[in-house]
């Protein structure tokens, strides 16, 4: 029978990869889908017109989750699980921020899964991917990808989930976005109506494996880093609609690289709750991609433009998150360091 107080998606920080550990952040997740995979090897002989024999090849799991973005201590964990230097704020209000590292500093996770009638335990699992979305009239939206080491077979008891965070998510309301500038909730573009963006470290799943183990025996590698996404605006912008340095089309046509700095990234993005629960991203150098707009006689004119986030050497990064939460774990200022 379906009981909702029993499901629950739930994670652990590992200290040694793929040795399963003690949930430490339960997430207000909208569904999950992670599931055991194998390959099949199959022996063909020509002796015989069919397979005769076949045996199961590498096992690995897989699996995503979709949650309304908000600062609490599950979302901020997966998050840093693409970036990697947590530097707390110290006192509520005063954002920490996540920085990107190497590979080998980047954690792996146990994720425990309640399923009605028992606990699922996937261990060894990394962030492959985030993505994050922000649309009118919507929740803004998290995103997060991982793949590791198989499932453990034996089924667990169900835990009880416990939940650090008393706020709300984010919404298109507390959504800015602002271009060559920190976004702030008096600081951003009034021209967009959506923006979504990916950061994937391409994690490479095939150098996990050795001899003589079915599955991964170290975290599967960071290979090169990308960052992708697209901004709709309510508009085709042109030179004279430009108000805080958004992209126009003449420009765009040209090819429009943008490098900003720390300070003044070129794409700032805010996702804002309350002054206490935010959370902002930085991309420090942009190119954009071609505009696409159009006409018809039905819908109103829009401009969707993607863009690209290039490595900046200025700063040896392409991105920042600076994010503040009330929290009970986070207390906005830190208290607990995702470093250690």
């Amino acid at each position: 029978m379906t009981t909702f107080a029993n499901r629950y998606v739930a994670v652990g920080e590992e200290s040694t990869y793929g040795t399963a550990v003690a949930a430490d952040a339960y997430g207000e997740v909208d569904d999950e889908s992670f599931a055991e995979n194998f390959d099949l090897l199959g022996r063909d002989d020509l002796n015989r017109f069919g397979t005769q024999k076949m045996t199961d090849g590498k096992h690995y799991a897989e699996g995503g989750i979709n949650a309304a973005l908000q600062p609490d201590f599950f979302v901020m964990r997966l998050i840093h699980g693409v970036y990697g230097i947590h530097t707390p704020g110290g006192t509520p209000g005063v954002g920490d921020t996540l920085g990107e590292t190497t590979a080998s500093s980047l954690k792996s996770f146990t994720v425990r899964i309640g399923r009605d009638d028992n606990e699922v335990v996937y261990p060894g699992q990394v962030v492959q991917s985030i993505s994050i979305s922000a649309n009118v009239g919507e929740y803004a939206m998290f995103s997060a990808n991982l793949t590791g080491k198989k499932t453990t077979t034996t089924l667990a008891s169900l835990g009880t989930p416990a939940y650090d965070y008393t706020g709300d998510a984010a919404h298109f309301v507390g959504a800015y976005v602002n271009f060559e500038d920190l976004a702030t909730n008096s600081a951003f573009s009034s021209l967009v109506q959506s923006i979504d963006f990916e950061i994937n470290t391409n994690r490479d799943m095939d150098n996990s494996y050795t001899l003589g183990s079915d599955t991964c025996v170290r975290a599967p590698p960071v290979q090169r880093r990308e960052i992708t996404g697209n901004i709709t605006f309510h508009k085709a912008v042109l030179s004279g609609d430009v108000a805080v340095d958004e992209p126009h089309f003449t420009e765009l046509l040209q090819g429009h690289l943008a490098d900003g700095t720390d300070t003044n990234p070129a794409i700032s993005i805010l996702y804002e709750v309350t002054a206490l629960d935010y959370i902002r991203f930085d991309f420090f150098k942009v190119h954009y991609g071609v505009p696409v707009t159009n006409v018809s006689g039905r819908d109103s004119q829009t401009m969707t433009v993607p863009f690209t986030v290039l490595y900046d050497p200025t700063y040896a990064a392409m991105s920042k998150v600076t994010f503040s939460s009330t929290s009970t774990k986070l207390k906005g200022g830190g208290a607990v360091d995702m470093d250690a």
